[in-house]
């Protein structure tokens, strides 16, 4: 049995560059967590916020067993069980051990998404855009009667967001909500999930944005880190008590940090992939077609499965078998090879259930805006990147970390949408060096025209 501690205090400093230096304070660590376990430290190329804690976890900027990743939803559902004074999951003990030793166990995380709930009020998960879409739906998988949304911050044709805010500190700011405005009404519990909160800020907007728009909810926030210090969280308490709001952070770990010195971060530019080998999307159409939502952006169409427009607790129950037919349906891939599953920016935690369905030997990662300072000194955890022109965009970069470290027989790059098969080919025959490439689209495409699939 794990003792839950809350007296846990450890300090740890990170050489991050040149003289920057970030030291750590643990101040909350109920499930005794090792820092390392959780999260490694790089450099961030922006000058707001030169420092990035790289999650061991998400399958964001390094490459990730599902289990590890769809387990850590788990422990933060069951946290949130707690919270409501429900029984905690039953084998949270167990994920807690299998994260720590990083040593992923697939019968168990099979097992532990059996488990579901009801909550004693009528809640929304949300999930936040890029990092946490995946974090929030895994979550979101262990409750009946409830509902899921992530913002998102793709712009969709003839609709207004039922809200949006700004973070702070990002690359890429606004975050939209496109989630049906009654659902939002109707709740009275809206939980709300990230992997990080820094320093609250976009928390409260968020939470002020929300109770301006539907005033009256309770908040629960969940995060795998948080590093407030004590005058932030006066902030944060202090302003949900002007508008007089009712809000709850429940966290894995806490703490607070303290950058010293400063770095001149420069880096030689990283080329843009730009190989055209011709490549051929598998798409089915009786798969996708069940799953295309109506909604599309100037450059995309979006899958239903996601909660980008909203995913009720029925629907999600839908997606295991609707996985198992698809992948199925694939032509000539050897489910016992060790394979790479890439997703794309936003869409991840199909690609999570996609790898933990497609065989016992995958990890997953997913495209990324943030741009880190990749090095190859021992300990850092960014080693190499690839930057390329996200496919089907407005010619937004993208990032993918350490893939020249990955030891797989075979690459599958999962598709949310495929507009323009061409802008696809500058990343596909990259990945083609590395390993054979399969490449999946989830939706069918909606022009009328006969694409050359």
């Amino acid at each position: 049995m794990l003792h839950h501690s809350t007296s846990f205090n450890t300090s740890k400093t990170y050489n991050l560059h040149g003289d920057l230096k970030l030291i750590i304070e643990i101040k909350d660590n109920p499930y005794n967590f090792s820092p390392e376990a959780l999260f490694q430290m790089a450099v961030r190329i922006n000058k707001k916020r030169q420092f990035l804690f790289v999650s061991r976890l998400l399958g964001k900027h390094l490459a990730v067993d599902p289990a590890i990743s769809l387990g850590t939803g788990t422990i933060l559902a069951s946290m949130l069980m707690k919270n409501e004074s429900l029984d905690t999951h039953p084998l949270v003990n167990e994920l807690v051990q299998m994260i720590n030793s990083g040593i992923p166990n697939r019968k168990l995380s099979l097992d532990s998404l059996r488990y579901k709930y009801n909550l004693p009020s009528k809640t929304v998960f949300i999930g936040f855009a890029e990092t946490a879409t995946g974090l929030g739906h895994a979550v979101f998988q262990h409750f009946q009667d409830a509902y899921y949304i992530h913002t998102t911050r793709e712009e969709i044709l003839h609709m207004e967001p039922s809200f949006y805010f700004e973070e702070e500190h990002s690359h890429a700011t606004s975050h939209r909500v496109y989630a049906p405005e009654q659902t939002l009404k109707d709740a009275d519990t809206i939980v709300l999930i990230d992997d990080e909160i820094t320093t609250g800020l976009t928390l409260s907007n968020l939470i002020v944005a929300l109770n301006k728009s539907f005033p009256g909810k309770k908040y629960k926030i969940l995060s795998i880190l948080d590093w407030r210090t004590k005058a932030h969280q006066d902030n944060f308490n202090e302003l949900m008590n002007t508008h007089q709001i009712s809000a709850e952070i429940i966290t894995i770990m806490s703490g607070e940090f303290s950058l010293l010195n400063q770095a001149s971060i420069e880096e030689k530019d990283t080329p843009i992939l730009c190989g055209m080998q011709p490549f051929s999307v598998f798409a089915d159409e009786k798969s996708s077609l069940e799953i295309t939502s109506k909604h599309r952006s100037e450059h995309g169409i979006y899958c239903n499965f996601t909660g980008r427009f909203g995913l009720s607790s029925n629907l999600h129950e839908e997606m295991d078998a609707w996985l198992e037919s698809f992948i199925n349906r694939l032509p000539n891939l050897d489910r016992s090879k060790s394979t790479l599953i890439i997703g794309i920016g936003e869409n991840i935690y199909l690609p999570l259930r996609f790898a933990l369905a497609f065989g016992n030997n995958t990890k997953v990662q997913t495209t990324t805006r943030s741009p880190i300072l990749a090095k190859t000194e021992e300990l850092y955890p960014i080693q190499h990147k690839c930057k390329f022109i996200l496919p089907d965009s407005k010619g937004i970069n993208q990032y993918l970390y350490n893939l020249s470290e990955i030891d797989a027989e075979q690459i599958i790059v999962i598709s949310e949408s495929v507009q323009e098969p061409s802008t696809w080919f500058p990343l596909l025959s990259y990945l083609e060096t590395l390993a054979p490439v399969s490449w999946v689209s989830l939706t069918h495409p909606v022009r009328g025209e006969d694409n050359d699939y």
